[in-house]
């Protein structure tokens, strides 16, 4: 029986070591990371790389990781695509929708912010994509307040953004916030 479990846990055990966000986890070197993308992350600013990683999501188009040089991978910030949707948004609350559930199945239940700035006089649903673009409007889900969550993560948010350009065209931004996040944001706001 013994054997039985220990052949058991050995078989689990490796697949949960491997489910981290898109193989990446907490306090990896950018040569690290670069070993699980598609190409050489690209810089972009401060902390920040554009990756395009082995492991990726077909909702998601862009992947930015946030590397400090001392405590390595603390952010992971995936893109999707141009979601097209109506004035209601229905297309991009689906797909919001949609992805949370595939998140929860991770993570758990979230916690959901749906509201709208109470002075905004743009309070029918016609003019969701308006209020989101607007930034009158928030619709959000949040894992990990108050929780233990895998992965070393500390937080984990998923958004709906609209198109600057375009009202009709919004998408979804998906955060993994690790543990060592707000360190390194504490050793960053040290010198203000």
């Amino acid at each position: 029986m013994k054997k039985i479990l220990f052949l058991l846990v050995m078989a689990i055990f490796p697949a949960l070591a491997m489910a981290s966000p898109f193989g990446l986890k907490m306090g990896m070197t950018l040569k690290e990371i670069a070993k699980e993308c598609e190409s050489k992350p690209e810089f972009v600013k401060n902390d920040a790389y554009i990756i395009k990683p082995k492991k990726s999501h077909p909702s998601f188009e862009y992947y930015f990781v946030f590397v400090d040089k001392n405590k390595g991978l603390y952010q992971i910030k995936a893109v999707s695509s141009v979601i097209n949707t109506n004035d209601y948004g229905t297309e991009l609350q689906s797909a919001f929708n949609a992805t949370k559930d595939r998140v929860a199945k991770r993570y758990g239940e979230p916690t959901i912010r749906d509201e709208i700035d109470p002075e905004s006089v743009f309070h029918d649903g016609k003019y969701w994509m308006y209020t989101l673009k607007d930034g009158a409007r928030t619709l959000a889900a949040f894992w990990g307040q108050g929780e233990k969550l895998a992965d070393n993560l500390d937080t984990v948010v998923l958004e709906c953004s609209a198109s600057d350009r375009f009202s009709h065209q919004g998408f979804l931004i998906l955060y993994y916030f690790f543990k060592n996040a707000n360190k390194i944001e504490d050793e960053q706001d040290a010198v203000l």
